[in-house]
């Protein structure tokens, strides 16, 4: 498992120079009981302050490493909120945060297909 880890690791580094973005630190959420109810556990996060991107490599219920393209493609998704800021908005009388909005998503979009046009990280997509 360490093994996987440095792998990742490294694949995080890559990916932050393909997205150009610096300043990250990469984390390993430790999980250590299987998840009962699919739904009501966390893939990853993010803390906008600190740049911190704490990502779950193994899967839910087995505890088995995670296939490298759904890592890459959470990355992106927690890189994103680093470009596309949440906002707050006035909604039906009350005021919401913005975190997952259009905008955001095309945004995560082009962050997969920067990693998909890299020649080091394309292979884990195939």
């Amino acid at each position: 498992m360490p093994d996987f880890q440095n792998q990742i690791e490294d694949i995080f580094a890559k990916a932050c120079n393909c997205l150009k973005v610096i300043g990250f630190h990469f984390r390993v959420m430790n999980r250590t009981a299987p998840v009962n109810n699919p739904r009501s556990f966390r893939i990853a996060y993010t803390n906008l302050k600190t740049k911190l991107v704490a990502i779950d490599i193994l899967t839910p219920r087995k505890r088995e490493p995670k296939s490298i393209a759904s890592i890459l493609r959470t990355l992106a998704h927690e890189i994103a909120h680093h470009q596309k800021k949440p906002f707050r908005q006035l909604y039906r009388g009350h005021i919401i945060t913005r975190s997952h909005y259009p905008a955001f998503y095309k945004q995560v979009n082009k962050n997969i297909a920067k990693l998909k046009s890299d020649l080091e990280l394309s292979k884990y997509f195939q």
